[in-house]
């Protein structure tokens, strides 16, 4: 008679809600208990305080019948976690073990920026344009914004429809310095730096590189946009 048993997860079109069972109960509870906590310090590190989440465990073999396990519960949680549907290792280690690859979902739901208006194609983004509204952040592949003074200034891509979910694949960084303006070139070395007077040679969004003329040795060099008017290069 074989006295380890290695049982793994079979899938089946049979959801959760049929099972009801010891193992199942500590089951359920220790892996809620566990995401629970990684969801908060998940929040937490975000900056996020209004929130809720949800942990739903899908789709179980119901005809499993597995022994409660007499210790706690190994549970191989992904590190960083990730929201939506994935398979998590759930592993009793006692004299009678047994180990299944749990399909869950994991869902956090907050308050992210979107418009509140349609708006055309490069339009600067003004606050009274956006709002905030609940989102499940596990459904927003392509990224979000937590508040408003991250997007406002910046410039659409493209025309939006009015509730869109505004991400980084819809919106440019403000545009901050034109072709030819006078900008200020800020020379940065450690603790060091020296501010000089220099010229754009093409248009410039926060965060980008353009080439600058430096008016004193005329030599171009590449910054980046830090500010309006200003540009950032460490030498």
């Amino acid at each position: 008679m074989i006295d380890r048993v290695f049982i793994l997860l079979v899938l089946l079109c049979l959801p959760l809600s049929g099972l009801s069972s010891p193992w199942y109960e500590q089951l359920e509870g220790s892996l809620k208990q566990a995401l629970s906590s990684q969801l908060v310090q998940m929040a937490q590190k975000m900056g996020i305080s209004d929130y809720r989440y949800s942990i739903d465990l899908n789709y179980l073999d119901s005809r499993l019948n597995l022994t409660p396990c007499q210790i706690p519960l190994n549970i191989e949680t992904p590190q960083p976690l990730e929201l939506g549907r994935s398979h998590i290792k759930v592993a009793c280690q006692d004299t009678t073990p047994w180990a299944l690859n749990v399909p869950t979902d994991v869902n956090l739901f907050t308050p992210v920026v979107v418009l509140n208006q349609p708006i055309s194609k490069d339009q600067v983004i003004t606050e009274d344009q956006l709002n905030l509204q609940r989102q499940n952040l596990a459904e927003l592949r392509n990224g979000y914004y937590l508040k408003k003074d991250q997007v406002i200034g910046k410039q659409s891509k493209r025309a939006l429809a009015g509730q869109t979910v505004l991400n980084s694949y819809l919106i440019n960084p403000a545009l901050m310095i034109h072709k030819g303006d006078k900008v200020m070139i800020i020379a940065s070395k450690g603790s060091m730096s020296v501010k000089m007077p220099g010229e754009a040679l093409s248009d410039g969004r926060e965060g980008r590189q353009i080439r600058v003329r430096n008016s004193r040795s005329e030599r171009i060099i590449r910054a980046k946009v830090v500010g309006p008017g200003e540009v950032l290069v460490h030498f």
